[in-house]
């Protein structure tokens, strides 16, 4: 049988990054969380852990890291059906900026009049949060790819909708009377991160009819500071329509391109061995997102 003190311990130092954290949120030494993972790996038969910054699980970690999340799940189920006390064990969902950046707050806001157990918020693109449903290190994610995982199911959320934005500050110094797409691309813009890139380029090509083109971009890994860069003037941004409507509605902003505006399809993927707290949590997402994006 496997050792599944350990593999909460292997679970705690990848959800951290280190030991050195993993241990301080076990309340352990950084030897015993390290004693633990190591008698792990002699009785699976191999590495569990790239040794690396930040910690990384191996192939074989991956499986092992599916396995307890499901255990998880299993085990809350069981103490929901036995009548035992209330166990809040925590929900592990990985979500995109821009939806933490709008809607993603009612969600967290009407689940905790409901329940008490924590949400561990994994941020990551939303190209990318479906890998971590596969790898198993989350329970549930937002995706912008609607096929479900194995051994899970999706549901489609509806559409986030993107326009570009500038002060009218950023207009007068940069653009004057000559707000075209060849114009507006060889002016300052931004870019959130490396995976941003998509997203702009898709609307670069879908709405402009523009080849990619990010040269005089920007790096602003910060979702409320990407949108304060652009109503500041120092340059534009693709913006969710969502996060901007008072800036808009003050004049703070301008829609360069009114007519051009770019749908992202968003979709819940969850676990099938989903436990009431997630279905739970399901239900609040989908909810929300009905009333906040366009179908």
């Amino acid at each position: 049988m496997l050792d599944y003190a350990a593999l909460h311990s292997f679970r705690e130092v990848l959800r951290y990054g280190s030991f050195e954290r993993g241990a301080q949120a076990l309340n352990l030494t950084q030897s015993a969380v390290s004693q633990k993972i190591k008698r792990l790996e002699q009785q699976v038969g191999g590495p569990v852990l790239v040794r690396m910054k930040p910690l990384k699980a191996t192939p074989l970690g991956e499986q092992l890291l599916s396995h307890v999340q499901k255990v998880s799940v299993l085990e809350e189920q069981l103490t929901t059906r036995s009548g035992a006390a209330d166990h809040a064990s925590p929900l592990s969902v990985a979500v995109n900026n821009d939806v933490l950046a709008t809607w993603f707050t009612e969600v967290m806001a009407r689940f905790s009049e409901m329940r008490s157990n924590p949400v561990h918020i994994y941020n990551a693109d939303q190209t990318q949060t479906r890998t971590l449903l596969q790898q198993g290190k989350v329970m549930a994610c937002i995706s912008q790819t609607g096929t479900p995982i194995t051994g899970g199911q999706s549901a489609r959320l509806g559409t986030m909708n993107y326009q570009l934005y500038a002060s009218p500050g950023f207009i007068q110094r940069y653009l004057q009377n000559d707000i075209s797409p060849e114009r507006v691309m060889s002016t300052p813009g931004l870019l959130y991160d490396e995976f941003d890139v998509t997203l702009l380029t898709d609307y670069q090509r879908e709405c402009l009819d523009f080849p990619p083109s990010l040269t005089t971009c920007h790096w602003y890994p910060s979702s409320h500071g990407f949108a304060k860069m652009a109503v500041e003037g120092v340059a534009w941004a693709l913006l969710p329509t969502l996060q901007v409507k008072q800036e808009v509605a003050s004049g703070q902003l301008i829609s360069l391109f009114p007519s051009k505006q770019l749908g992202v399809p968003l979709f819940w993927h969850w676990t099938e061995q989903a436990s009431h707290a997630l279905g739970d949590f399901s239900q609040v997402v989908k909810h929300i997102s009905k009333e906040q994006l366009t179908p």
